[in-house]
């Protein structure tokens, strides 16, 4: 399996096609399945939507340098009054 952990990817359609716009790290004849979303029915202004992409970008170096919190530390400290 490529990823244990969901992989988003940024890609535009071209001719029909589905164009992804970076490099991607998989085997010939892998199988994806994609999930469309709409960014521009999300309410985001462009600053918003930028901020949340370097904080995903942030958040995804943080995890790929083993710097993750187990989800029970997080459920737990939210239950915290």
């Amino acid at each position: 399996m490529y990823a244990a952990v969901v992989t988003a990817l940024k890609a535009h359609v071209v001719n029909g096609r589905i164009v992804i716009d970076e490099p991607v790290d998989l085997p010939d004849g892998a199988e994806l399945r994609v999930w469309l979303y709409d960014a521009s029915a999300d309410g985001m202004s462009a600053e918003e939507r930028a901020a949340l992409e370097r904080a995903l970008e942030r958040s995804l170096a943080q995890a790929d340098a083993g710097e993750l919190i187990e989800a029970d530390e997080v459920l737990a400290e939210l239950e915290r009054p």
